[in-house]
C-alpha cells in the first residue's frame, strides 16, 4: 500500500468519518492525493457518503483488522480452524494427506477455516462435508494452538476447535484438490504422519467430560 493510502486508511482507521480536508496532507497536490484515495474507493475499502464525508466499508473494516496499528501492514497471524476427528465403527480415523505447503505430504485430521459471520458448529459440519465427503455426528471436545517449527522458525500456527465425529457415513472423495482423505490407524503412522496427531488422540481419549484447552509445540 503506498504511504499516502496508509495515511488516508490510518485516519479513517480511528475516525469513523472524515471530510476530503482532514483526510488530505497541506503538503500534498490535490490531482496527487485523489489518484490514491480512488485507489482506496476502487479497491472497496473506503466509501463517500452522500453528506461528502469518507468512511469506511465494511470490507475496509475487515481489512482494517488484518492490519498492524503501528505499520499498517498485514501481519500473520495464527490461522482459526476447526479440526475434525471423525472415527469409525472399526477404530479407524478419519486422515488427511495434504497437498500443499507449508505441511506438503503430512498426514493429520481434516481441518478447514472459519468463516466470517458462521458457528464454529456451522464450520465443522460444512468443512467435514467439503473437504472428504463425509457427514457425521460432531461434539466440540476442546480447543487449542498447534504450532511447528523448522529450523527454529515457525512454518505453521493454528488455533483449533477440535470436534469429535461419530456415526460417519457417506463416501469419501476422491482426488480433492487440498489433500487426499483415507481410513486409518495411528498404530500403523510412519514418519509422514504429525506427531500431533498421537496428542490429539490422548486428549480425544481422555475420560474427563470437560473441554480441554492444549497447546502443541513440535519440530519439523
Amino acid at each position: 500500500m503506498h504511504r499516502l493510502q496508509q495515511h488516508i486508511f490510518g485516519l479513517l482507521i480511528n475516525n469513523p468519518s472524515l471530510r476530503y480536508a482532514r483526510l488530505k496532507p497541506a503538503e500534498v497536490e490535490g490531482n496527487l492525493f485523489m489518484y490514491h484515495l480512488r485507489a482506496l474507493i476502487n479497491q472497496g475499502w473506503v466509501h463517500k457518503r452522500p453528506d461528502g464525508q469518507y468512511e469506511l466499508t465494511p470490507e475496509g473494516k475487515r481489512y482494517a483488522d488484518t492490519l498492524s496499528l503501528k505499520t499498517l501492514t498485514p501481519r500473520i497471524q495464527p490461522r482459526i480452524v476447526t479440526l475434525l476427528a471423525v472415527r469409525d465403527d472399526k477404530g479407524r480415523w478419519l486422515l488427511f494427506r495434504r497437498k500443499r505447503h507449508p505441511m506438503l505430504g503430512w498426514v493429520g485430521f481434516p481441518y478447514g477455516k472459519i468463516h466470517l459471520g458462521e458457528s464454529v458448529s456451522e464450520a465443522a459440519h460444512r468443512e467435514l462435508k467439503e473437504k472428504t465427503g463425509v457427514e457425521a455426528k460432531l461434539v466440540h471436545r476442546g480447543d487449542g494452538y498447534i504450532t511447528f517449527y523448522e529450523n527454529a522458525e515457525a512454518i505453521s500456527q493454528i488455533f483449533f476447535h477440535l470436534f469429535i465425529g461419530t456415526n460417519p457415513h457417506g463416501s469419501l472423495k476422491k482426488n480433492p484438490p487440498s489433500g487426499t482423505v483415507f481410513w486409518g490407524r495411528l498404530e500403523d503412522a510412519d514418519n509422514t504422519y504429525m506427531p500431533s496427531l498421537a496428542d490429539l488422540a490422548k486428549l480425544i481419549d481422555n475420560n474427563s467430560k470437560e473441554r480441554f484447552f492444549s497447546e502443541l509445540e513440535y519440530k519439523v
